[in-house]
């Protein structure tokens, strides 16, 4: 089969292939979503479970580049990308690079709870940075409290110290309340919690919806962080301004949390209160306070609901992570049966 990556490196086309290859390709790429009896939407719509990853005219997001190659791999089709110049992959980025500059960015930061404790990026979080930006197009998986904020916020300052200190970026949220706490946390990464950072990015920050929105008005913003609501309002102009955009999405409201004060749905969690967490080092029950709220629930995720042995629900999108009991992270629609999710008893 012959491929064709369209001028704005996001499709593939498909420009020659036999009845057979090309029939084989549309069915593959047409999946039902794991476990979607369970979903609200095939209950209450006609919707049949499906996918389908294979427009017409035989258009595919380019995110599928591999896919598509592994079916051609499977079947025996030959995969030719005509224009495979243009792929958009950086083969100059190189994880040791990648690895040595956050020795040096992230050197004198300490952490937020502890002034005397160094500051470092995971080597998870290290490898999704260097993921994204080798790769460009993809997909970042992180459970909850893994860093989300860390791995985006390494990414701009490495892209602005090490590629384009002109460059431009955009980050789409679910909620108004993460316009705030993603703008909060990318300062605290670039400055250092306390301030220690010597050569911190020349970073401004747009908030085009939150609370109390903070802009820089004196010169254009390179940061801008919105909620989808807000955002798709603007004209297409707009966003082609971007050298990278990054979308977050992820826990359904009613899902409880174990509080210091009794058990309450994540909705009615506030600021300031003190819940109960897992160290993920030592495995111990740990009580943290809540610093921010997570409201990031979008009417269009498709949302799970794993029932424990002992009873307890969980309302959660398929892409999210949870830990297992082997400690080893799964995302919620690869889960099955036999899979021991890690729990705690207080």
């Amino acid at each position: 089969m012959k491929f064709i990556l369209s001028e704005d490196k996001t499709k593939l086309i498909l420009k020659e292939s036999t009845s057979e290859e090309y029939n084989q390709l549309r069915l593959s790429l047409s999946k039902y979503v794991k476990n979607y009896f369970f979903m609200t939407k095939f209950k209450m719509t006609k919707w049949d479970g499906k996918i389908d990853f294979f427009k017409e005219g035989g258009v595919i997001n380019f995110g599928l580049w591999y896919e598509i190659y592994k079916i051609c791999k499977e079947y025996g089709y030959p995969f030719i990308l005509e224009n495979k110049e243009l792929f958009p992959k950086d083969n100059t980025i190189i994880r040791s690079d990648i690895k040595n500059w956050c020795d040096d960015f992230y050197k004198d930061h300490k952490t937020k709870e502890d002034i005397t404790i160094s500051f470092y990026p995971y080597e998870h979080q290290i490898d999704a940075i260097y993921k994204v930006l080798k790769n460009k197009f993809g997909i970042i998986e992180v459970a909850t409290a893994g860093g989300k904020s860390l791995v985006f916020g390494s990414i701009i300052f490495y892209y602005l110290t090490k590629i384009d200190p002109k460059a431009k970026f955009l980050l789409i949220v679910p909620s108004v309340d993460l316009v705030t706490q993603f703008y909060n946390e990318i300062m605290d990464y670039n400055l250092g919690y306390h301030l220690e950072n010597k050569n911190p990015c020349n970073i401004k920050i747009d908030e085009v919806m939150s609370e109390k929105p903070r802009k820089h008005f004196d010169k254009d913003p390179n940061i801008f962080i919105g909620t989808y609501q807000s955002l798709v309002k603007w004209p297409k102009e707009f966003f082609k301004q971007f050298d990278l955009v990054c979308t977050d999405e992820c826990l359904h409201p009613d899902t409880i949390i174990t509080t210091r004060n009794g058990k309450k749905k994540i909705f009615e969690i506030k600021v300031g209160e003190s819940i109960y967490t897992i160290n993920e080092k030592n495995g111990l029950v740990e009580i943290k306070e809540v610093d921010f709220v997570y409201k990031n629930i979008s009417k269009d995720q498709q949302m799970y609901e794993i029932e424990m042995e002992n009873g307890k629900k969980i309302k959660i999108t398929g892409n999210h992570q949870v830990i297992l009991k082997n400690k080893e992270r799964k995302r919620v629609d690869q889960l099955n049966e036999e899979d021991e999710i890690f729990d705690f008893k207080l």
